[in-house]
């Protein structure tokens, strides 16, 4: 079996993490982990959520970005949803 070593496991990108403010990951196994080893995450819906929050996208180019992680991704619908729904009725 060929292993890349250099590509960081899920255990080293959160080891380096325990020294951030907060991480990045839609990982399940990673969101688990950092749960329960108390390490602040977001997610990407997350991040598209908080940005256009602050007013960085329009809410059309939101919800464009949300269906591209939907095609891409692995999210539950109820999770798509409740984003689209926080993107629509945001400013």
């Amino acid at each position: 079996m060929l292993v890349d070593r250099t590509s960081p496991t899920t255990a080293q990108v959160l080891a380096i993490a325990e020294k951030a403010d907060v991480l990045g990951i839609d990982d399940k196994n990673g969101i688990n982990a950092c749960k329960l080893l108390g390490i602040a995450f977001t997610t990407a819906i997350g991040i598209l959520v908080r940005s256009r929050e602050k007013g960085l996208l329009t809410g059309s180019e939101a919800l464009a970005k949300l269906t591209t992680l939907a095609k891409h991704g692995r999210y539950k619908e109820s999770i798509l949803e409740d984003a689209r729904r926080k993107l629509e009725t945001r400013p």
